[in-house]
């Protein structure tokens, strides 16, 4: 009997002991409540998922951002929400709190923009895509922005034309042949102007449509593929901004000269006489016109030895009462008005002397507000381009200006001007043969 009330107390001291500790656990339960922020634009947050880490309690805030959740000290609250980065926060105490979520930057790769400006998943396409960030045609600046997708875009070969200008040939996944350029698209509008014409400062993405389904969005012209440029919209949070850019590039040119020799001047088998520059008969021989001279419109360089003999050369005398004779090294001669010269070598640095250091600099300021309903944006740019060949350079400067107005979530009005003037004194053509 001793031994059964004994068990009984014991039981019974269990179970105080139990529901005093349940007690006090439950006495450190505390309600906090709060309020989440967008932290741009502090505006209330609805609909924010609040969960308590490793525990299966939560809540969501109402449509005033506030919420309240039970929670005990020291336990981790983790806040998040589509397009805002998630946050978390230890409980010390029952003060309330206020919660400012960051907005997310956008996967520009799970949307891309098609035909018309018309934003799609990436992923429910049936064809190839690919859409690039233009904060890499900026870093390394390119006087044409297309030229800076060299390497930067899959199944896209591009050909940087050399000559100042002139825009770069482009062959989307295999395509070929001399008419088998994209069609350029910007903000939804086919581009048939120079993409020279393009601030790279202006450029938000550039998307890449590939293959016949692409195509299909713009019809004929698109066959060969689709190059989309989308052009930036107002600012990426409210109130007027202010962004300058400037860069400098010099390029000095070649990296080595190639070997060049200095013992035969121009002309053809050891002959050469300078005519005086008018033109000879009605035929041509080689695309160029025959001169009255001997070779003097050939540009090989197989004429006479230097050997500062006389020859009739450019900087000699023309005088039509005088008659010079010219002997060549196989005894025949040539009669001419002009003075003979010594023929010399002028010298075997001549083609370093005469390239010069190039240079590519571009300067552009932009201005864009934006609010609830309207994106504003205004930017100035010039690029200057100047060759490694005097006389080789080109100043463009560009203006634009985009208004977008949202009227209700189902009609907006966006509104796009480019202004561009390009100069130059010269534009050279780089070509085979003297053709500028």
């Amino acid at each position: 009997m001793k031994q059964i009330v004994l068990n009984l107390f014991r039981l019974l001291l269990l179970i105080t002991v139990s529901l005093f500790t349940a007690s006090s656990v439950h006495a450190q339960s505390i309600v906090l409540k709060g309020r989440v922020v967008d932290a741009v634009t502090q505006t209330p947050i609805e609909g924010v998922s609040i969960a308590v880490k490793k525990t299966n309690r939560g809540t969501t805030t109402h449509a005033n951002g506030d919420f309240s959740i039970s929670v005990e000290k020291n336990d981790v609250l983790e806040f998040s929400y589509v397009g805002f980065e998630s946050k978390r926060l230890v409980v010390h105490n029952a003060d309330a709190v206020a919660i400012a979520l960051n907005p997310q930057n956008a996967d520009l790769s799970a949307v891309v923009v098609t035909a018309t400006g018309i934003k799609k998943e990436a992923k429910r396409l049936g064809y190839a895509v690919q859409t690039i960030d233009a904060t890499k045609l900026t870093k390394a600046r390119e006087a044409d922005p297309i030229n800076a997708l060299k390497g930067n875009a899959a199944g896209l070969a591009i050909n940087i034309n050399s000559e100042i200008g002139h825009s770069p040939g482009i062959i989307v996944r295999g395509e070929n042949g001399a008419n088998s350029q994209p069609m350029y698209v910007v903000d939804g509008v086919p581009f048939t102007s120079d993409t020279y014409n393009i601030n790279p400062d202006d450029i938000e993405t550039i998307t890449i449509l590939k293959g016949p389904n692409a195509a299909s969005l713009y019809g004929f012209q698109g066959k060969n593929g689709a190059i989309i440029i989308t052009t930036k919209k107002g600012s990426k949070s409210k109130g007027i901004h202010v962004d300058f850019n400037s860069s400098t590039q010099i390029n000095k040119g070649f990296i080595a000269l190639p070997k060049y020799q200095d013992l035969y001047g121009p002309g053809d088998n050891g002959k050469y006489a300078f005519g005086g520059g008018g033109s000879g008969p009605a035929n041509y021989r080689g695309g160029g016109a025959i001169g009255v001279g001997v070779n003097d419109y050939d540009y090989d360089v197989w004429g006479p030895q230097f050997r500062g003999q006389l020859l009739p050369q450019y900087d000699g005398k023309y005088d039509p009462t005088q008659n010079y004779t010219t002997t060549f090294a196989d005894g025949s001669t040539y009669i001419g008005h002009v003075q003979p010269t010594p023929w010399l070598a002028r010298g075997k640095d001549n083609l370093r002397k005469f390239i010069q250091a190039g240079l590519l600099s571009t300067n552009s300021v932009s201005i864009s507000s934006s609010t609830e309903k309207t994106d504003v944006r205004f930017s100035f740019g010039n690029t200057y381009q100047k060759g490694i060949v005097p006389n080789t350079q080109l100043n463009n400067f560009n203006v634009t200006a985009s208004v977008t107005q949202r009227f209700n979530p189902k009609l907006t009005l966006s509104s796009y001007l480019n202004y561009s003037r390009q100069s130059t004194p010269n534009i050279p053509d780089v070509q085979y043969g003297p053709n500028s």
